[in-house]
């Protein structure tokens, strides 16, 4: 980070790591030369970090335990904290709750599901850019300390299935959907065109892999392009995803990175390389037979069949 140069800074407060995750990678993509993101769990967190670190911008869903969004926007105020701004992402839409928002001063109110330009713009309108002489630096993102373990029932590492649900969720925007643990991935059950995806670390080129097979490229591509069904059944009959399907799968994997706990990083990875490879992908082969920490789940979306996604680490 440059030392003269004051970073525009944030705090994303959200009881869903994945939309954390989701929100400061879109912070991340607003075109800030430097930028410090700080993470909350519930209003509460947000209120115990305050005292060292102040947000331009406050982004807080509405619905936490403890302190709920619109008691921290409160709160807030109470405080005579004026000069950080407080957005919502939120499900709530009951027009005397929102009211109460925009009375105590709330800057924007998106709604989830949210497309990513939407909630973008209402960020640079919020905290506005001004360019500077030189050329911006490139950003760089600290990232707050990871969420606390889950129950011990369902595999933690490298991708736990809240997060993977969470990140499903907000890449279908509320398509009905169901994600659970499955069987290990095996190359025999593949399709002939499936998403590997690279990931790396701090200090660990090779950290993790992901694997969605056809089916599931098809499913998380046509559903983020919110595609008729038609056109996904086509797509998974012929075998062939088109472009826009893949690289729709592939911003899936690298958000999913974001996520992923592999040792000596914590805070997620970094899709390194993504590629199309058959079934009878060498690599492909090696990785989804050998042991280690992994997760596979099946993603089932009504009309539209199953597809599978695994998350390995290295």
């Amino acid at each position: 980070m440059n030392p003269t140069r004051t970073p525009y800074r944030f705090m994303v407060v959200d009881d869903s790591r994945a939309i954390r995750a989701i929100v400061a990678r879109l912070i991340e993509q607003c075109g800030y030369p430097e930028v410090e993101v700080k993470r909350a769990a519930d209003g509460e967190e947000a209120l115990s970090l305050l005292p060292s670190f102040t947000p331009q911008l406050m982004i807080t869903d509405w619905h936490m335990p403890r302190v709920s969004g619109l008691e921290l926007l409160q709160t807030l105020r109470q405080l005579g904290q004026t000069n950080v701004k407080i957005g919502f992402v939120t499900t709530e839409s009951r027009p005397a709750m929102l009211e109460q928002a925009r009375t105590n001063g709330a800057a924007f109110i998106v709604n989830k599901p949210f497309r990513d330009n939407e909630l973008i713009d209402h960020i640079r309108a919020a905290v506005p850019y001004k360019a500077p002489a030189a050329p911006a630096a490139a950003n760089v993102t600290p990232r707050a300390a990871p969420a606390a373990a889950p129950a011990a029932a369902l595999p933690e590492r490298p991708l736990r299935i809240d997060h993977a649900q969470g990140l499903i969720e907000h890449t279908l925007g509320g398509q009905d959907f169901s994600l659970k643990l499955h069987a290990a991935m095996e190359p025999g059950a593949l399709g002939p065109n499936n998403l590997l995806g690279l990931y790396s670390a701090p200090g660990k080129p090779a950290a993790a892999v992901g694997v969605l097979d056809l089916s599931a490229v098809c499913l998380v591509g046509g559903g983020a392009l919110r595609l008729p069904v038609a056109d996904i059944t086509a797509a998974q009959l012929a075998g062939e995803p088109h472009d826009a399907m893949v690289a729709q799968a592939t911003t899936f994997l690298r958000a999913a990175g974001m996520m992923l706990q592999v040792d000596n990083a914590p805070e997620g990875c970094t899709l390194a390389r993504s590629m199309a490879v058959p079934a009878a992908f060498p690599k492909l082969v090696e990785l989804l037979e050998r042991g280690g920490e992994r997760c596979d789940y099946q993603l089932a979306i009504p009309g539209l069949g199953e597809g599978r996604m695994t998350f390995i680490a290295l």
